[in-house]
């Protein structure tokens, strides 16, 4: 319903509207009798609400306004069918959906929200209802409620009181608890009160109930130590508006009447008291259990049989138990699944792995407390079941990468093997020695060691290539002769001290690793212990009876509990003691056994060396003699070589010496024809010079220019003819020069071969 008549602003209007909880189902067959029936779909709200419930029931006798009076609780005048007719019109209990949240201040200054669940129930003392139904709702309600409202006729009478009466003596309908508030705060709303106000309500209405029914006045200061009473005087309209209250308007009726309905609402909310199971506060799939149990019980009898509390509540402790590890399993599972399948991918080192559990057994945990209700030594219990099924849940995830981790490293070895090791173990490209196989094997674990995933299994991995492809290539070697039997059996025994030592250390690794998770879980769970305690401890403080009893059997058990947590703590301790111990001693006797085949392996390696040191002297000092030897015979034929270039240079050299005569004899006769050529051509041009003097006069000039060209062209002719033979020249001792430096460049690198 989102719309209402709202009642005033003092109080909070809600949004909602009712919905039948449960409703009683007459049998009008002879042996037959009602039984009551719970409407599935009020219990799957209700199961969803995981703040501490708050739980109001408004009873009392039929067309006194009860239902108007839950309505204005939801600051409303609507909601709950009020009906105009004479005959009541709720049947059954509603209750208010969705119920809301109101906050809440603890007596530790602690605020918290409440869910406040407001319940409408059939009003009692119809005359068409049943006595044995009436009965039992009324003990319903007192068992369900944590503020037990009981609307009643201002003018307390002996018609007024209704099932008041049945206080005389609740111990015959109901039995309490050891300890804890079990019964609700009572509020007695006297309606329609016309009188002088009393200087206390509650005093003039134990006075009045007290000539009614003394026994009554007795019960309820007996079983309610401390209550209130409002009267609330007549709303001061009309009659016809009277019967339809749900239209009413609030500027109608009396002011009042108004403020009085106001201060009995926020006084109520005020000191609203939480619904505890003992010490702990009742949520959603508590109280349905709760609920469940109760109508099943009164189902089973026509009367109202005695109501169990402790058993009921031993009932929803286990039952709230069950689920709280099954949901904290649950979400441990899911986020754990969730991380490793799409977060991350397989396999990851263990750090990361043990981040990851305890990021998810922390979520898990804060589910399992904030659900959890019973005792400290109950909650203990609780929590070990709850450690056990998730370790064996985490057994599986640490298989899984466990088992990833291995793979992975297998690969890591298998492909480096193949790299360094078995490519050597082929005929065709067999190791030549011992030496080149164990720098081979050195190799091959240091490829692997930078690759691998360090973790157990990687440990393990390569212990295992040890014992295994170890020994088979040793053995190989030893079969083709590569490796003496008293060298592989050295290494043998080398080898498997090692994978032993490793297999120790991959042990203690994973040991630690779980002593490491196992302290992280006991601190976390005793820290949300130590914090659930506290809650227990606020939940006792706030509940309205003295608890000094409460208190020392919660302090008692704390104690206990802690005194467990204790031995368990020094039980660990003890077991990681004794495992070191273990682990030393072990470590001893590997190291000792490693030294002892070490010692052996050192002497027969100091022998072999020292026949193979004698072996390789003798061959030095052959190879040193055949080397000198060699060395002789070499410097003899270098010194030949050095000979015989020397007679060759000699030879080269006056070769070159008769050459370079011979060129310039024959550059000299070159000269000497030049000059004597240009010596005749002189003669000859005196000549001509002669003869052109004789010629004619007129022929002068002619012979004389034709002679200067004749001349000009002769001297240019000369001058390159002279260009030719020095040019000529030139080229005859470059010639000589390259041949002389060729000579010394084969004589040069004739010394460098010697």
């Amino acid at each position: 319903m989102s719309a209402g008549n709202r009642f005033s602003r003092e109080i909070e209007f809600r949004e909602g509207a009712p919905i039948q909880l449960l409703q009683y189902v007459e049998d009008n067959s002879k042996d037959g009798f009602g039984k009551i029936s719970i409407n599935p779909a009020a219990l799957n709200i209700l199961r969803t609400i995981r703040e501490p419930l708050a739980i109001i029931s408004v009873v009392g006798s039929y067309r006194r306004g009860k239902s108007w009076f839950a309505n204005v609780l939801h600051g409303r005048h609507d909601g709950f069918d009020l009906g105009a007719k004479v005959e009541g019109c709720t049947r059954g209990i509603y209750m208010w959906s969705p119920p809301f949240t109101l906050e809440g201040k603890q007596l530790d200054g602690k605020i918290i929200q409440k869910r406040v669940i407001v319940l409408d129930s059939e009003g009692i003392d119809d005359p068409n209802q049943d006595q044995n139904w009436a009965t039992k709702l009324f003990i319903l309600c007192l068992a369900l409620s944590s503020t037990f409202i009981y609307n009643i006729n201002g003018i307390v009478g002996r018609d007024d009181i209704g099932k008041l009466y049945l206080m005389t003596d609740l111990s015959k309908f109901i039995q309490e608890p050891e300890e804890g508030d079990f019964l609700p705060r009572l509020v007695i709303l006297l309606r329609d009160f016309t009188l002088e106000n009393p200087e206390s309500f509650k005093g003039y209405f134990l006075e009045k109930l007290n000539k009614v029914s003394p026994e009554a006045a007795k019960g309820i200061k007996k079983f309610f130590y401390d209550f209130d009473v409002y009267g609330l005087p007549h709303p001061g309209c009309k009659r016809k508006m009277l019967q339809h209250m749900e239209d009413a308007d609030t500027e109608e009726l009396e002011e009042e009447f108004v403020d009085e309905v106001e201060n009995a609402v926020k006084s109520i909310y005020s000191q609203l008291p939480l619904k505890y199971i003992g010490s702990s506060t009742m949520k959603g799939s508590a109280f349905v259990k709760f609920l469940n149990d109760i109508v099943e019980r009164m189902n089973k009898s026509e009367t109202s049989s005695l109501l169990s509390i402790p058993s009921e509540y031993e009932s929803i402790i286990q039952f709230v138990a069950q689920e709280a590890i099954k949901e904290a399993v649950g979400i441990y599972q899911k986020q754990m699944n969730h991380t490793l399948n799409e977060k991350v991918k397989l396999p990851i080192l263990w750090d990361e792995f043990t981040e990851i559990h305890n990021n998810c057994i922390s979520e898990a945990n804060k589910i399992f407390f904030e659900k959890i209700i019973g005792s400290p030594t109950q909650i203990e219990n609780f929590v070990e079941v709850l450690s056990e099924t998730i370790s064996k849940s985490k057994e599986e995830f640490t298989k899984k990468n466990s088992d990833e981790l291995t793979t992975y490293n297998e690969n890591i070895a298998n492909d480096n093997w193949e790299r360094y090791v078995k490519i050597g173990l082929n005929q065709e490209t067999l190791f030549e020695s011992n030496d080149e196989f164990q720098k081979a094997l050195k190799a091959f674990e240091s490829a692997y060691e930078k690759s691998m995933m360090k973790s157990p299994e990687a440990a393990k991995v390569i212990a295992s290539y040890m014992q295994n492809q170890y020994s088979d290539a040793i053995d190989y070697m030893t079969q083709l002769g590569r490796m003496n039997a008293e060298l592989a059996k050295a290494m043998k025994a080398k080898e498997e001290a090692e994978t032993l030592q490793l297999e120790a250390l991959a042990r203690e690794e994973e040991f630690r690793r779980e002593i490491e998770a196992q302290k992280h879980e006991r601190e976390e769970s005793e820290r949300n212990f130590k914090m659930k305690m506290e809650e227990l401890q606020a939940n006792i403080d706030q509940q309205n009876k003295s608890h000094e009893e409460m208190k020392e059997r919660l302090i008692k058990e704390r104690d206990i509990a802690e005194e467990k947590y204790n031995q368990k703590l020094e039980q660990l301790h003890n077991e990681m003691l004794e495992q070191q111990k273990l682990n030393e001693e072990n470590k001893e006797k590997l190291l000792a056994q490693q030294q002892a085949k070490f010692e052996q392996i050192q002497r027969e390696a100091e022998e072999t060396n020292r026949k193979r040191t004698e072996e390789l002297k003798e061959q030095l000092r052959q190879n040193k003699e055949q080397a000198i030897e060699k060395q002789n015979e070499l410097f003899q034929k270098q010194v030949s070589e050095q000979e015989e270039n020397r007679k060759i240079t000699d030879e080269l050299k006056e070769q070159l010496r008769q050459n370079k005569e011979q060129a310039i004899e024959k550059q000299n006769e070159f000269l000497q024809r030049q000059v004597s050529e240009q010596e005749a051509n002189r003669v000859r041009t005196e000549e001509l010079r002669e003869r052109l003097r004789q010629s004619k006069d007129q022929a002068i000039e002619k012979q004389n220019e034709l002679f200067q060209r004749q001349l000009s062209e002769q001297i240019a002719a000369n001058e390159r003819q002279h260009s030719q033979m020095l040019e000529q020249m030139r080229r005859d001792n470059e010639s000589l020069r390259s041949a002389i430096n060729n000579s010394n460049r084969d004589r040069g690198s004739r010394c460098v071969i010697s």
